[in-house]
Formats: C-alpha cells, sequence, structure tokens
C-alpha cells in the first residue's frame, strides 16, 4: 500500500517524527510554518517550504496541512495518517484497513466515545460540556463495517478540552480492547490527533481557515461525519490508545479562549448539518455544509473562497 502521513511543526525534528519515518519513510508528509526552523530537514522524508502559500493553506495557522493532504493525494496515497508532531505511537500502533470490525453505537444524538474506553471520567475536545454527564454509553457486539474516517486514541495526554486539562489534568490510558462505530445520526467531535482517511472522505480533509487551531479539526470532522451518512458510512473510535502524546507546551487560558467559540457552537453545527438535505456529489455536499454554517455565522464569507479553492484542485488531482 502506499500509506502517507501528513504533519505540520514549528520544531526541530521531535521524536514522534523518527518513528513516523520508520512506518512511513519518504511518505512521511511534513509542511512547514513561518516559525518552522531555517533549513528544516529529516532524512528524504517530504518538507514543504515555510514560504509556500495557498489561499487554504495560510501562515501561523494549523490548516497549513491542508497543502500537505494535497500533496499525498496527487502522490496516490491509498491512505492518509493525520497527526502531530508530538503523538508518538505505541506497541499498538497499526495501519488501518476501511473495512474493519466495530460494535454500532445505541440510539442518536451525541456519543462520548472516550467513555467505553476507559474508567476515567474523560470527553473529547469538542464535545457538548452539557452532555458530558449524560450517562452510560451503550453499544452493540462487534461486526464488520465500513469506515472511511477512523479516530484513534492517545495515552498520556488524550485530545481534551481546557477545561478538562484545568480542571483534571492526569494522565489517562485508554486501557479497554474496543472499537466503536457511530452510526447515522449519531455524533462525536473528529480530531486529528491520531486519525486514519481512506480515499471515499479526502475530500472532506479540508480544515477551515477563519476559525482558531483549537477549533479547526472539530469542525471539520462534524462536517466530515454528515457527509459520511451520504455514503452510507459512520466514524470509527478505536482503542486501547494507539499513540503516546508527549505534549507540546501549552498556555491553558489561551486554548480556552480559542475554544470559546467552540463551546457555544458546537450543538448548533450539529443541528444546522443535520437539518440539510444532500446529494451524492461529495464536493457539492462540502461546500453546501460550509454555506449552511455561513447562514448560522460560524464562518465568514471569506471561507467559502477557500472552501472552493480546495475544491478547485483537490478535483484537479482526482483527474490525474
Amino acid at each position: 500500500m502506499n500509506n502517507f502521513c501528513v504533519i505540520t511543526t514549528i520544531q526541530k525534528p521531535t521524536k514522534a517524527i523518527e518513528v513516523l519515518y520508520e512506518k512511513f519513510g519518504k511518505n512521511l508528509t511534513i509542511v512547514g510554518d513561518k516559525k518552522t526552523p531555517d533549513n528544516w530537514y529529516y532524512r528524504d522524508c517530504c518538507y514543504m517550504s515555510r514560504a509556500i502559500e495557498f489561499h487554504y493553506a495560510p501562515f501561523n495557522h494549523y490548516a497549513r496541512k491542508n497543502m500537505g493532504y494535497l500533496e499525498a493525494m496527487s502522490k496516490g496515497a491509498d491512505l492518509i495518517y493525520d497527526t502531530d508532531d508530538d503523538n508518538i505511537p505505541n506497541s499498538e500502533w497499526g495501519l488501518r484497513f476501511k473495512e474493519t470490525k466495530a460494535s454500532k453505537s445505541f440510539g442518536e444524538g451525541w456519543f462520548n466515545a472516550y467513555e467505553p474506553m476507559t474508567p476515567t471520567k474523560i470527553w473529547p475536545r469538542g464535545f457538548p460540556l452539557n452532555h458530558v454527564n449524560k450517562g452510560k454509553e451503550l453499544f452493540g457486539a462487534k461486526e464488520a463495517v465500513v469506515s472511511s474516517i477512523q479516530q484513534g486514541l492517545a495515552d498520556g495526554e488524550p485530545d481534551v478540552d481546557a477545561i478538562y486539562r484545568m480542571t483534571n489534568n492526569k494522565p489517562n490510558e485508554f486501557k479497554y480492547d474496543r472499537s466503536i462505530y457511530l452510526d447515522k445520526n449519531t455524533w462525536c467531535p473528529v480530531n486529528s490527533q491520531s486519525t486514519w482517511w481512506f480515499p471515499d472522505a479526502y475530500a472532506l480533509m479540508y480544515l477551515p481557515v477563519t476559525c482558531s487551531f483549537r477549533c479547526t479539526d472539530i469542525y471539520r470532522g462534524l462536517i466530515a461525519q454528515r457527509i459520511l451518512w451520504e455514503l452510507g458510512q459512520g466514524v470509527t473510535f478505536h482503542s486501547p490508545g494507539e499513540v503516546f502524546q508527549d505534549r507540546n507546551k501549552h498556555d491553558l487560558m489561551k486554548d480556552f479562549q480559542d475554544e470559546v467559540h467552540m463551546y457555544l457552537n458546537v450543538e448548533k453545527i450539529a443541528q444546522a448539518l443535520g437539518e440539510l438535505t444532500l446529494g451524492q456529489n461529495i464536493t457539492h455536499n462540502l461546500l453546501s455544509c460550509y454555506r449552511a454554517l455561513l447562514k448560522i455565522g460560524i464562518f465568514p464569507p471569506s471561507e467559502i473562497d477557500s472552501v472552493k479553492a480546495w475544491i478547485k484542485d483537490y478535483e484537479a488531482i482526482r483527474t490525474i
């Protein structure tokens, strides 16, 4: 298989990059930004210069990764592993496949996919705070499913919000051997900490550019989940944890500030997306979702210009 991994970094090569290179070799794709060290280099991995800028990959933004995704697609990627420079694969890490086995969720609405994976009271970044105490999540026996977006979990410092970190910042371990598939009309935030994307969903990898670093992958994930339903698919979450996060230094109050928009709007976003009538054209669906969120004030008009630029380049790659 022609497998790729995409990361953006502003550091010298980290332990995570060393380990990921062992798994992906020259297909490890690193996207530079203005703060990336001069002459960044690690063996023969693909480094995209910090001097390059596109409408959908602005400087000083996590959405720089967008051009890395398109680079991987242009080279015929069979899958794209989306992660960060502080997530180190552990002994549980292994390549995922679009056809997998997982337990399907029961019911509709918000499903805390972290809850069945660990004894710790924990929730993913982007999960509505008023649903945190809603009770035990229910799911069935494992069965064969097709899932073009699969979320692995991280031990040590999982991807949680600033409120969790400021009130209970203990290391966590996802120790239960479970995979859970979220069926239609069931929502859980999907982040970019350790996420597997397959070609059916490549168009949905676009990270919005007009929201904060702490919101962009969460909003992308909600949009992607909604569009996956039109493919007869859902997102799958896997435990035990497949990476260990040696977390880069964060200002938690700055994280909180950057997450406020998410706390206040994540349910509104899901509601607006859930009410949409979509078709079978995935890029038309992507644009429809962003236009719906523009109408309710989540994104400014300039976001639509970036989505259109992404779609244009994505479709050009598909015809090669």
